[in-house]
């Protein structure tokens, strides 16, 4: 899955993936311009916050999740309505490593703990 800061950057994204979606809670489909006009709208209207983000599922599906907390799914792709959606979103673990001697360090940290050169 995919991360997005925009429905609109979601929705973008989803097109690759399918044409045609369904509103998770009612009977409404939507086309790629319709809900491209609708991301567009829905951001200038009601911005997200920063502890929120949108996910877009491999088959298309587009999601809204709080951080930390369960993923509230949208729009379903009609490409693959019967899509095993995960309830939560798990962001991939950011490996850094040292620049001079490759150590693995701690994400923030100034200093490599192995050869102490400034990060």
């Amino acid at each position: 899955m995919k991360k997005f800061n925009t429905l609109l950057e979601a929705v973008e994204f989803a097109v690759t993936r399918c044409n045609s979606w369904s509103f998770a809670t009612s009977n409404d489909n939507y086309d790629v311009k319709g809900l491209l006009v609708l991301a567009e709208t829905s951001d200038s209207e009601n911005p997200m916050d920063e502890d929120s983000f949108y996910v877009v599922s491999p088959a298309g599906a587009i999601g809204l999740c709080e951080d930390g907390e369960d993923i509230y799914w949208l729009f379903l792709s009609d490409a693959a309505p019967n899509e095993d959606l995960p309830l939560t979103y798990q962001a991939e673990p950011q490996i850094k490593f040292c620049s001079k001697c490759g150590s693995g360090v701690v994400l923030g940290a100034r200093f490599c703990g192995q050869c102490g050169t400034a990060l």
